[in-house]
């Protein structure tokens, strides 16, 4: 835990500092919904440690998008989830109340696998289940967090100069962004549509980060590395009518 601290604070913590002060942007991760062995800080946009945490704003315009920088490999999942959540558990997608794509690969909601992004394909396929398309028999996958040794292709071109290359999967220094518009929550991988849509998200939901075993993650809410689709933007805070 001390050195994964060491890490996650990379100089951007003075020993005084215990509280998250807020920036511009009111949107941040938030202290009072993350599990017991997250560490946040960077003024409220890095998470390490273990475990989950979400923003302080729920998704409630019509399009909303966010970006997420792999800072240090390691454990992670990174996607939606609702307050309900569990977020003591290391891992996105284990229960009713998180949808999250994962570091081995996975697309998972409620335990089971959505998407088995596939090496040999080249391609994201389909598990079964109400979210995938065309699918209706519940996928009951068991969810191996293991390292996988022949780790499967996302169906991305090759990704831009400084990205992951032509494999097409995320790696330390890459961007995941997440885009949701209350019918489809949809991953992108610096710039490119992973094609792994994910429908019937219920609930008030918000983003959410998991981490473990080293990985470092920055929630980037705005000034985005790579910009949302079209239509789609930054998440607003919902004002209160006077």
């Amino acid at each position: 835990m001390f050195c994964c601290l060491k890490n996650c604070l990379n100089g951007v913590l003075p020993a005084q500092s215990v509280h998250i002060t807020k920036t511009a942007n009111p949107v941040q991760l938030d202290s009072s919904h993350m599990g017991h062995e997250v560490v946040i800080i960077k003024n409220g946009l890095r998470a390490c440690g273990t475990g989950g945490v979400l923003a302080n704003a729920p998704l409630v315009q019509s399009k909303s998008y966010f970006e997420v920088k792999l800072q240090q490999s390691g454990h992670w999942s990174i996607g939606l989830a609702t307050q309900q959540t569990d977020l003591n558990q290391s891992v996105g997608g284990k229960d009713r109340e998180s949808w999250c794509l994962n570091s081995n690969h996975l697309v998972l909601h409620g335990g089971d696998v959505i998407y088995r992004l596939d090496a040999s394909k080249g391609s994201a396929v389909p598990n079964g289940g109400q979210n995938s398309p065309g699918h209706t028999v519940p996928g009951t996958v068991p969810v191996d967090l293991s390292p996988i040794s022949a780790p499967p292709a996302f169906p991305s071109a090759a990704s831009p100069p400084g990205g992951s290359g032509e494999s097409g999967l995320p790696q330390e220094g890459d961007t995941i962004g997440v885009a949701y518009d209350h019918v489809e929550l949809n991953f992108y991988l610096n710039g490119k549509n992973l094609n792994v849509p994910v429908l019937n998200v219920r609930g008030t939901v918000y983003p959410c980060l998991f981490v473990d075993d080293g990985a470092i993650l920055d929630i980037v809410l705005d000034n985005f590395a790579y910009g949302p689709p079209p239509g789609f933007e930054r998440i607003l805070v919902e004002q209160s009518l006077l």
